[in-house]
């Protein structure tokens, strides 16, 4: 891509905000939809599944917005990790109408159960609501859990945490993530992961008392590998437990950008 921009569709969510919570309760948390976000209590999402046919579930997602003065627009986009493959559909509530539902069928090619991640967004590109699931052969549908749900979020303190756009020392426009670690006492690994369909890049720093700040540039000008869609942008430490995670929508420079970073 030759020019893009870029939006935060969440708050940066930080992995303090996670201990304790379910997926659901901690996004709740980072809803910042200028209709909503005042009221986040108000968006109810659940997603269930059925065998549709052998090898094959149908997965139902169900949003309601309570109180509900004016139609509301809003999508539900269904993201396949393992297939490389996103589904969306879009919905309008209204007052009498205030609940929607989506249906999408997907085949299980291999293996006993797979991944989705559910995701709600309002007409502008916001998000209201996420959640990792997985679904097997029998059309059963959990939440995701963490293999050691304890060591879901990394023990390292952690300080300042902003990501969004930023000119680097050469004068190009980036998208940078900037952590900073406190209390260190010897040296720490910190990952930063770019995510979109197709691209999985993972960057290794370094950070250490005497220099305890993590920054990771994504350049936005004349970078081939920048596709358009939302991209997870996320922090681990060496053990891949949880820093930050932000979710990000790529345009073209010029084209519909939805939220504002």
């Amino acid at each position: 891509m030759r020019h893009a921009t870029t939006a935060l569709v969440a708050g940066l969510m930080r992995k303090e905000e996670f201990s304790g919570r379910t997926l659901e309760e901690a996004m709740a948390r980072y809803v910042i939809s200028p209709t909503l976000a005042a009221r986040t209590a108000a968006v109810h999402c659940s997603v269930t599944g059925r065998l549709a046919a052998p090898g094959v579930v149908e997965l139902r997602c169900t949003t309601r917005l309570d109180g509900l003065t004016e139609p509301f627009a809003l999508k539900h986009t269904y993201t396949f990790p393992l297939l490389d493959e996103v589904r969306e559909s879009g919905l309008v509530l209204r007052p009498e109408t205030p609940a929607g539902t989506s249906e999408i069928l997907v085949a299980l090619k291999d293996g006993a159960k797979s991944y989705v991640n559910v995701a709600v967004h309002d007409d502008e590109g916001y998000m209201l609501y996420s959640s990792v699931l997985t679904y097997d052969r029998r059309g059963e549908v959990r939440p995701y859990v963490p293999v050691i749900p304890d060591k879901f979020t990394s023990p390292l303190s952690l300080g300042k945490a902003e990501l969004g756009e930023a000119v680097d020392e050469r004068g190009h426009r980036v998208l940078r993530l900037v952590l900073e670690l406190e209390e260190l006492t010897g040296p720490a690994v910190v990952k930063v992961g770019y995510n979109t369909l197709g691209i999985q890049e993972v960057r290794r720093f370094e950070a250490g008392p005497a220099d305890p700040v993590v920054v990771s540039d994504l350049l936005l000008e004349n970078n081939p590998e920048l596709l358009p869609g939302e991209w997870v942008i996320g922090a681990t430490d060496a053990e891949d437990r949880m820093l930050v995670n932000g979710i990000v929508r790529v345009a073209p420079m010029g084209g519909p950008r939805g939220a504002t970073a």
